[in-house]
C-alpha cells in the first residue's frame, strides 16, 4: 500500500519544481505556518507527532561552472557552523552541509550537473525533527532561523513542503475513518481523491487554510493524508503533508 503514496510523491515532485504553484509564500512571525496548522489539527485529534520535516528546493539553469563554485563557496562561508562535504565527478559536483540543533537536523545541498553539454543545478534546504511535539521554541526557531535562512540560500521564494508523521493509540474498530474525518474536519479540508481499504487510507484533499496549492487534472490540491493500522488494537500511524508528502509512507 505504501507504493501508492510513493508513486504520488514522485509524480508531484516531478511537477513540483515547475512554476505551477499558486499562493503567497510570505511569512510573518505572527502568522501560523502550514506546519503549525497541521500540528494543531493533530493535537486536537489526540495524535502524537513522531517525525516532522520542512523541505524547500529551487532549480537553477543559469549557473555556470564558475557561478556555481562561487555561490557554493559563499554559502559555505555564510553557514560556517554546518559540517560540509563536497563530492566531485566528471559530470557532477555535490556539496552537502549539515548541522544538528536541539530543534532538529538541518541540511543544505547544492548539486551541479552537466547533461548534454548543458548545466543544471538545484538547491535544497531541509529541516527534520523527531520530537514528540512541535513545541513553541521549535516553532519560533523555524520562523526566526529557518525562514530567514531560506531568503539567504534561495534566489527565489520556493515552496515549503511541510510534513508530519505520527500515531494514534486508539482501539476503536473504525479508527481509520474516525481519525481521517477528525483531521480533515480540523483543517476544513475537502476530499478530492481517496483509496480506502481495510487497514489503510490515503486521501488527497484541498483546504483553504493551507498557503499553497498544486493544480491537478480536475482540482487544486494541497493536502495528502495516509493512515495505516496493522492489526486489532494496534496503533494507527499517519503521515500528513502539504501540498504533498515528503516523508515516505
Amino acid at each position: 500500500m505504501g507504493r501508492y503514496f510513493y508513486i504520488i510523491l514522485i509524480f508531484f515532485v516531478g511537477l513540483g519544481f515547475l512554476p505551477v504553484f499558486n499562493g503567497n509564500n510570505t511569512i510573518e512571525a505572527n502568522h501560523l505556518l502550514d506546519i503549525e496548522k497541521l500540528d494543531q489539527a493533530i493535537v486536537h485529534s489526540q495524535g502524537q507527532v513522531t517525525e516532522w520535516s520542512l523541505y524547500a528546493r529551487e532549480n537553477k539553469k543559469s549557473f555556470t561552472d564558475k557561478g556555481f563554485a562561487k555561490y557554493s563557496t559563499t554559502m559555505q562561508e555564510r553557514f560556517s557552523d554546518f559540517e560540509w562535504v563536497t563530492k566531485k565527478s566528471a559530470e557532477e559536483v555535490m556539496v552537502v552541509g549539515q548541522r544538528q540543533t536541539s530543534h532538529g537536523e538541518e541540511t543544505i545541498k547544492f548539486q551541479h550537473t552537466l547533461t548534454n553539454k548543458q548545466s543544471v543545478s538545484y538547491i535544497m534546504y531541509e529541516m527534520r525533527g523527531t520530537q514528540k511535539a512541535l513545541g513553541e521554541k521549535t516553532k519560533h526557531y523555524i520562523k526566526t532561523q529557518f525562514i530567514p535562512n531560506m531568503e539567504i540560500i534561495f534566489t527565489t521564494k520556493p515552496l515549503i513542503f511541510s510534513c508530519i508523521k505520527g500515531e494514534f493509540n486508539d482501539k476503536l474498530e473504525k479508527v481509520l475513518s474516525n481519525q481521517a474525518v477528525e483531521l480533515m474536519s480540523k483543517l476544513d479540508a475537502k476530499e478530492l481523491e481517496s483509496l480506502k481499504e481495510e487497514g489503510f487510507y490515503s486521501i488527497s484533499a484541498y483546504s483553504e487554510q493551507m498557503s499553497r496549492t498544486i493544480p491537478t487534472k480536475n482540482d487544486d490540491m494541497n493536502i495528502q493524508l495516509g493512515l495505516r493500522k496493522s492489526g486489532m488494537g494496534a496503533k494507527t500511524t499517519f503521515v500528513i503533508g502539504t501540498p504533498i508528502l515528503t516523508i515516505e509512507y
